[in-house]
């Protein structure tokens, strides 16, 4: 399964380089010592950035949500505007629109943290230090980045990231009924 991983990674280079830079400034910010600065290698670490065990609560959130929430939004904003562009109103001849279907998959495929990651903010959430309205706010977060961090493992990122560029059009169709309209209508 480590083959299929780095292929997907290998794949989707510019999403993983984007999580790797913003996972090392989220280390730097959080005053987090990077033992390892190599992002782009053949192993479980790529795109992601080799640091120190992490013991306190903020911080392990920090790494996961971080990372998470730049893909996120650069990943939304690319494959939104050329999902429905390209699939559903018959722009295939345009590159550009293509391109950014590509580097929107590529960052909504790499999205989640890496489960040594996961189960530290785990060991760092749930214990019994930890007041029970801050497990009941990071428990929905936790779920994404456990499911997520168990998806990535086995490249089925690629998979979740093109179904949901395919669906993204129809949801954002619930929100801005004209273009459900024009969707509807093809």
């Amino acid at each position: 399964m480590r083959i299929i991983y780095v292929i997907v990674k290998l794949l989707t280079f510019p999403g993983a380089m984007t999580h790797a830079f913003f996972e090392h400034l989220s280390c730097r910010v959080c005053k987090i010592l990077v033992d390892d600065a190599r992002t782009f290698r053949t192993d479980e670490m790529l795109s992601h950035t080799e640091h120190e065990l992490v013991k306190r609560r903020a911080p392990s959130f920090d790494i996961c949500f971080i990372p998470f929430l730049f893909n996120l939004f650069f990943g939304i904003v690319t494959v939104s505007s050329a999902a429905v562009a390209v699939l559903y109103l018959g722009s295939y001849k345009n590159a550009l629109l293509w391109f950014l279907f590509y580097m929107g998959i590529s960052f909504l495929t790499n999205l989640f943290p890496q489960m040594e990651d996961v189960l530290m903010l785990k060991e760092n959430i749930y214990n019994e230090k930890t007041n029970i309205f801050i497990k009941i706010i990071v428990a929905p977060f936790f779920a994404v980045f456990y499911a997520g961090a168990q998806l990535e493992r086995f490249g089925l990122t690629l998979l979740t990231s093109v179904g949901f560029a395919f669906a993204l059009p129809y949801i954002l169709g619930l929100f801005v009924p004209r273009l459900y309209d024009l969707i509807s209508a093809i």
